[in-house]
């Protein structure tokens, strides 16, 4: 109580300005507490949204197995001569990695949703300082944050759209029996140009996820040096 009124007191002798300074850096005491809550709820978003970067990266990276079984796969389907038999068996072999990667794509759609819980709490969080400058600080984490929740968001639903695409391809050859027909020729190649946009879109999203983390990182690095 003594030290709350000295504070006080202080603040009213330094007139307006010092009364400002006080409210801008959080007062003599700081905001040590809710600055270290904040950085607890900041550390379990961090652990979720590394879960969630991890698994949009899995659907597409050159090391899953599924998704190079695949590709080979469908490219064998698509271009070379074969017996519709042949073709049907190997749409079967397909469906089954494309099965898989759809798992690892659920996996991520579920995680992402997990991050925006932990971005809520983060949000609220923030809005528990008082001190106009702390408060910027964290309101700043939290829009970087946001931003790259929103990045991993595009690249799952874009992700998701590429799995629709090829699941479509491969249950109509599999409707046919194995046959590729003219008209599904034409679909497919009509298609084309939209999968190398996603595909551009989703390597210049990469690069953009990682950029804000480090954004992110360094953000969060400032505000503990100033808070704590």
């Amino acid at each position: 109580m003594k030290a709350a009124f000295i504070t006080i007191l202080l603040a009213l002798l330094l007139g307006g300005g010092g009364t400002f300074l006080w409210v801008y850096y959080g007062g003599f005491a700081g905001e040590q507490s809710e600055a270290v809550a904040f950085i607890d709820i900041y550390g379990d978003y961090a652990e979720v949204a590394e879960r969630v970067e991890l698994l949009v990266h899995l659907p597409g990276t050159e090391g899953n197995s599924d998704r190079a079984e695949l590709l080979n796969l469908l490219e064998a389907i698509l271009t070379q001569d074969m017996a519709p038999q042949r073709r049907e068996e190997l749409a079967r072999l397909a469906f089954s990695n494309l099965d898989t990667v759809k798992r690892e794509i659920d996996a991520a759609q579920a995680a992402q949703a997990e991050l925006y819980e932990a971005l809520q709490k983060l949000d609220n969080s923030a809005r528990g300082f008082t001190a106009i400058d702390i408060r910027k600080r964290a309101d700043n984490i939290v829009a970087l944050a946001r931003k790259r929740a929103e990045i991993s968001a595009r690249i799952t639903s874009i992700l998701s759209e590429t799995n629709d695409h090829t699941y479509a391809i491969i249950t109509r050859i599999l409707a046919e029996e194995g046959e590729l027909s003219q008209q599904h020729i034409i679909e497919i190649n009509a298609a084309t140009d939209g999968a190398q946009q996603r595909f551009e879109t989703l390597e210049g999203l990469y690069d953009e996820l990682t950029q804000q983390k480090y954004k992110l990182e360094a953000s969060f690095a400032s505000f503990v040096a100033s808070a704590i």
